[in-house]
Parts: structure tokens; sequence; C-alpha cells
């Protein structure tokens, strides 16, 4: 999602409203002085999106509706809602399409679906089940003036079993931690897993064949369409009035020329197979010395066994360990020794058909040349109907192996793209499964997020806290033996700004689903220092430039100096002591 413009409305002649204000493509700026009227604006983003924000009592009484332009993979959405305490909202789609909407749940599964993000029944805190709802979400994306900076995700709504969690699973595409119906869901899970598996394997037959008709060829569709493309320009040039029998003739040596690199490219990989092969006899002779040296070394443990005076007793241990390992070592021997055989076979194969595929060019290019030489006898005509029949017979040869080609592209892409699906099915039984609530991906994706929030902590030069951080709950940071609720001041701002920072950027590195971008509510600019704030601006300024997203955050003593792309809103309408953001009608 994108943010457009906003425009607030007044209620009648005394209201309160706005001309329509534009978002940066990368950063908006609310800039002015305190009790301008900054918060109620800002705060007038999320409350569209469904955040339950709670204004001072002159915007409920002075102004009538808000209106949010976004736009969502492309498509306008502008959305109306009504200043009140109670949820009232209108989305106008386009082609004029409007929809209402008079409770959270149904405004957020509507969002939700607009956003691709899953609507899953969760466990709330009072065990029943439960729906994740915009309130829920859009603390990720805003922090709020007060309670946004005093720890990394608060909601006024904190009614889902580990809901930061679930939150961040939702936008990543990750299995939810607690499904409701959890038992049912795996038994789906197992299911499709298992129809990937049958899937797999089948394709993986077919796979195995195509590579099995593309042996031959060592080119990809693209080289192969190039060379049809050539030899088609070719054949168009024979046809044409004019051609002479010098240009015939040097189409066939050109021909006679490709296929001779052919052979050579055959008879290196005869040579390459043929020197493995003696390789191979080299080491399969070397282990059977060793095989040797252990048989000798077991028949003079078993001499020994059999003298009284060393081992007298019938129960002798004193030999045991090396018995064992004289058994395990002539196994591992032994199993080199079938690999390295069957691997010799194989390679023997391989060169039996190189040369079967050597001579057949052979006699290619035997036919090409006597061809050639008998063109050369008989004249331009025979040369010009030669060469135009060996250029159609080529391009025929060549449209047969880039049909083989084509679909062998095809079936990798397709074969890794089950590969990726039975990934994706088997992180999600192992989550479903009693007692794993961690999968791989959820690892990766901690360790990353661990890495951006160091870098992101430097940025805003945040000092005073440990940097050996590690996760509880997924994904709330401990610095060291503390959280961030135990700092305190500057160190926890800048802490938990950067945290978002990290985090956006982890959520739009990774294709995560949902909103692209970072309302922040005035930092707190007295505990941090202007320079710091100014670096980590800039520092945003960069994600929104390399990632598409945006930052909206209001100001009062810093003010960052921002180019075409970005937007600086000021207040401009006269009030009682100092112009304001939002106009009053009577004056």
């Amino acid at each position: 999602m994108k943010l457009i413009s906003i425009q607030v409305f007044a209620i009648g002649s005394n209201g309160l409203s706005s001309n329509v204000l534009e978002f940066g493509r990368d950063i908006t700026q609310l800039y002015g002085p305190n009790g301008c009227g900054k918060t109620p604006l800002i705060q007038s983003i999320p409350f569209c999106l469904g955040f339950p924000t709670t204004f001072r009592n002159d915007i409920y009484e002075r102004c009538s509706h808000v209106v949010l332009k976004v736009s969502i993979d492309g498509n306008p959405l502008s959305i109306k809602r009504i200043y009140s305490r109670d949820v009232d909202i209108e989305v106008t789609e386009k082609n004029n399409i409007k929809q209402r909407f008079y409770n959270e749940q149904d405004y957020s599964e509507y969002l939700f679906g607009l956003l691709d993000i899953d609507f899953p029944y969760l466990v709330g805190n009072n065990n029943q089940a439960t729906k994740p709802y915009l309130s829920t979400l859009l603390p990720i994306f805003y922090t709020d003036q007060d309670e946004g900076y005093s720890n990394i995700y608060y909601s006024q709504a904190n009614f889902i079993k580990d809901q930061f969690s679930e939150m961040i699973r939702l936008l990543l595409r990750l299995p939810a931690k607690n499904y409701f119906e959890k038992k049912k869901k795996m038994i789906s899970a197992k299911e499709r897993l298992s129809d990937l598996d049958r899937r797999i394997e089948v394709h993986s037959r077919k796979l195995e064949s195509t590579k099995e008709a593309c042996k031959d060829i060592n080119k990809n569709s693209s080289e192969i369409e190039n060379e049809i493309s050539q030899l088609t320009s070719e054949f168009e040039g024979l046809k044409q009035a004019g051609s002479s029998e010098d240009e015939a003739l040097n189409i066939l040596e050109r021909m006679i020329s490709k296929k001779i690199s052919e052979v050579r490219k055959i008879e290196n990989s005869i040579i390459e197979l043929k020197n493995r092969t003696k390789s191979t006899s080299k080491i399969v002779h070397e282990i059977n010395t060793e095989i040797e040296t252990l048989n000798l070394n077991e028949e003079a443990r078993r001499v020994f066994l059999s003298i009284d005076e060393i081992c007298g007793s019938t129960n002798c241990q004193l030999f045991s360990p090396s018995s064992a390992s004289y058994s395990k070592n002539l196994l591992y021997l032994k199993d080199q020794i079938k690999d390295l055989e069957r691997n010799s076979v194989s390679d023997q194969l391989r060169v039996s058909e190189l040369q079967k595929r050597k001579d057949d060019i052979e006699n290619e290019i035997q036919e090409l040349s006597s061809e050639r030489n008998k063109t050369i006898e008989q004249g331009y005509t025979t040369a010009l109907v030669d060469a135009i029949s060996e250029i159609k017979y080529s391009i025929f040869e060549l449209q047969n192996k880039l049909g083989d080609v084509i679909d062998l592209e095809k079936t990798e892409k397709n074969h890794f793209k089950l590969l990726l699906e039975r990934k994706t099915a088997y992180e999600n039984v192992q989550s479903l499964s009693t007692g794993r609530v961690n999968i791989p991906e959820l690892a990766r994706l901690k360790a990353n997020l661990r890495e951006l929030y160091l870098i992101w902590l430097e940025k805003i030069h945040t000092s005073n806290i440990s940097r050996d951080i590690t996760f509880k709950d997924d994904f709330v940071p401990i610095l060291g033996k503390e959280n961030i609720k135990q700092l305190k001041g500057s160190t926890r701002s800048r802490a938990i700004l950067a945290y978002h920072a990290a985090l956006l950027q982890l959520l739009t590195e990774n294709k995560a689903s949902g909103f692209k971008f970072l309302i922040l509510d005035t930092p707190k600019q007295h505990e941090t220092h202007v320079h710091d704030l100014d670096r980590f601006i800039k520092a945003l300024k960069d994600l929104c430039e390399n990632l598409g997203i945006q930052i909206v955050f209001s100001t009062t003593e810093y003010r960052y100096l921002g180019d075409e792309m970005d937007k600086e809103w000021n207040p401009t309408y006269p009030g009682a002591e100092q112009n304001m953001f939002l106009r009053a009608e009577s004056s």
C-alpha cells in the first residue's frame, strides 16, 4: 500500500478543514511548532486504515470526516472515515464502486484481502477463536506519540495470544504460532506434503527423461534460437535472386566447420571420461591394497588370540576394538569400490554413446564434403540447391533440439517450483507439530533482523546497550540481559526507532504483504540529538529510494531538507496564537 493524499472536511461554518495534502514519494515531513495541529492530522492516517484512534473533543465537534487516498498494487482506493468513536468507513474503488463498513472485523477482513494477508482463526488470550484486526497489525507501521515510544509494539487491542509474533508471521507468510484449528490444519498440511512428495517423485522421473533427451545438446534455448535465426537469414539470402555460387559454397563450408567443432568437443569429453576411468582403476587398486593390509592385520590378530600366554581367557576382549574397527573399515572400503565401479561403468557407457554421436557427425561431415565437391564440379545451380537443402535440414534438426531444450528448461523450472512448495509445506507441518513452533525460515529471518537491528542502532548512534542481541517470543529483542522496557530516555527512544526501521526493511526485502510505509508521530526530539535524528532520517531516505517505501513523520525542532521526491507540510492557516494545520471555516 502506498499513501497518495489526505484531506480533512469540516462540520458546518465553524468547523476545521484542510486542503488536499499530497504525500511525498519518499518522505513526508509535518514541520511546525507545538500545538499547531500536527498530531490530529498524522493520527488521521492510521485512523482511516482502521486504527482505533482517540481524538480530542474539538476534532469530533468541528471535523466531519477525513478522506485518505491510497493505492494497492497500482489500484486507487479512496477511504472516507467519519470522525466518530464508532466505525463508519466508506471505501470507493476504481470504477466508482463503493463499500461501507460499520465494524472493525468486516473492514479488517476487506483490507486484509486487498493486501493479500491471511485472515486465519487464531487463539485469543481467553483460549477462544479470534481473528486478527487492523488494530493489531498497524502498530508495526505506526508509532503513537505517547505509547508508541514505550515499547517496540503497542496496541490498545491486545487480545491475541502471542499477538506481536502472530502479526509478523502473517506479514511474512509464516505459519501461525497458535492456529485455533491446529489439528485440522495438521491433517491438511500432511496431506499437502504427501501430495507434493508424490508429484515430485513423478516429476523427477520426467526430469531425468528430458535430461536424457538433451544429453548431447550443450547449448541453451537462446543459443539454439540464435543459430536458427542465423541459418534462416542465410536461407532467405540464398533464395533471393543474385546469390552466387561462392555464397552457397561458403555456407556449406561453415556448416562443415561447425560439425568439425562439435566433433572436437565430443573428443575432449571422451578423453576426459577415459582419463577418469584410468584414475578410477588406480584408486580401486589402492583400495584393494588397503584391504589386503587389513586382512593381514586381522590374520595377525587371530594368531595372537591362539597364543594362551597372551590371551588365555575364552572371553578375552584384548583385541575386540581391533576386530570391530576391521569390520567397519572393510565394509567402508568395499562400498567405496562398488561406488567407483558403478561410476566407471556409467562413464564407459557414456563414452560409447559419445563415440556413436561422433561417428554420426563425422558421417554428416563426409556427406557435406561430398556435396561441396559435387557442387563445385556441377556448378552454380546445384550448389545453390544443395546449400538450401542442407540449411533446411540443419534448421529442422535445430528446431527438434530447441523443442527438447525448451521442454527441459520448462521441466527444470516446474521442478524447482515444486521443491519450493514442498519446502514450505514441510515447514508448515513442522510448525504444526506438537512442541514445534520454530521453523528454519523463522531462524533465518531472525538472524537477518538481528543484523539489520545492529546496523540501525549504529545509524542512530545508540550507545549504552549490549550488542549481544537475542529474541524471545520470535521477534522481541533482548539486549544482553535487558529488554527495551528497562531502557530509559534517549536510549529507549533510539532503540525503538532503530527496531522499527530494521523490521520495516526486513519486511520489505522479504516481499512481505501489507503496508510499505512507516509513520512516526513526533519522535522524542528532546531525547535524541538533532544530528543523530538527521542521520537516521537520511538513512530512511536511502531505504525509500532502494525499496520503494514511504516515511511520514512530524517534527517540531529538527527539520529535514529533502528533494523533489519528498514533501514538507507546514501550518499555513491563521490561528489564535500561531499558524495551524487545520483551517477554521469562519476565518
